[in-house]
C-alpha cells in the first residue's frame, strides 16, 4: 500500500522505525557511553556513564573493538626495537611536550601497542604506532593514522584526555586506553578484570617506569 502526501501507513511505519532507532541509540549510549557534564560555573567537566544534570551529553561511545595484543609482523629483536625507538625519539619528545603528556608514557604505550611499527594494524582495525581506532581519531578531526606524527598526535591527545578524565591516575588512564573509558567507569573507576587488560596495564607501567629512569636526549 502506497503512502499519501498527507501521511499514510507507510509514513506511520517510518515514524515507528525512527522512534525505534532513536530508542536503540539511546540504549546504546546508556550502556556504552561516556557522558560529559559541567558544574554550575559551566567550566569544570565531570565524566560518568550516565547523565547527571541538564548539561550532560554523550562524549564518546565505546564500540568494544579494542583488542590486545595488536597485529604483529613477526618477532622483533631487542636491538631492532631499540633502533625503532631511537628513530622515533625526537617525534615522541616533540608531541609529548606539545600535548602535555610524559614522553616516557607515550613510548611505553607505543612499545606495547605496536613495537614501534607505524604500519601495524590489528584485526579489529586499530592502526599505527599507538594502534588508534578510526572512531577514536574522528573525535579530534581527520588524520592519516599510518603517518607516524599524526598517529602519535591523536594517541597523545586521547591519552591526555584519559588522564584528565581519571584525575591524573596513570594506571586507570592506561586501562581505559586498552579497555575503553566506559569499562573503567562501569567498574567503579578501577581496572576492569579483563584478562587482556590485566596483562596490558602492568606491561605499559613497567616500561613507563623504566623509560622515566632514562634521561631524555
Amino acid at each position: 500500500m502506497n503512502s499519501t502526501p498527507g501521511g499514510g501507513p507507510a509514513s506511520a511505519r517510518q515514524l515507528v522505525l525512527g522512534i525505534a532507532l532513536c530508542a536503540t541509540a539511546f540504549a546504546q549510549a546508556e550502556s556504552n557511553g561516556i557522558y560529559r557534564s559541567y558544574d554550575a560555573s559551566g567550566k569544570v567537566p565531570t565524566y560518568s556513564d550516565r547523565p547527571i544534570n541538564r548539561t550532560s551529553h554523550v562524549f564518546a561511545l565505546f564500540d568494544g573493538n579494542l583488542l590486545w595484543p595488536r597485529a604483529g609482523t613477526g618477532p622483533v629483536t631487542s636491538r631492532q626495537l631499540a633502533a625503532r625507538r631511537d628513530a622515533l625519539e625526537p617525534l615522541v619528545q616533540r608531541i609529548a611536550k606539545l600535548q602535555g603528556v610524559h614522553a616516557a608514557l607515550l613510548k611505553a604505550v607505543i612499545e606495547v601497542e605496536s613495537g614501534f611499527n607505524p604500519r601495524a594494524r590489528s584485526p579489529k582495525g586499530a592502526i599505527g604506532l599507538m594502534q588508534v581506532m578510526p572512531a577514536t581519531a574522528a573525535r579530534y578531526g581527520r588524520f592519516n593514522l599510518y603517518a607516524p606524527e599524526q598517529n602519535v598526535e591523536v594517541g597523545a591527545r586521547y591519552l591526555r584526555d584519559l588522564l584528565v578524565m581519571f584525575n591524573g591516575d596513570v594506571r586507570l588512564a592506561v586501562a581505559a586506553y586498552n579497555a575503553g573509558e566506559s569499562a573503567v567507569i562501569r567498574h567503579g573507576r578501577r581496572v576492569p578484570a579483563y584478562p587482556e587488560t590485566l596483562k596490558y596495564v602492568p606491561m605499559v607501567l613497567e616500561r613507563y617506569n623504566r623509560f622515566q629512569s632514562v634521561p631524555a636526549p
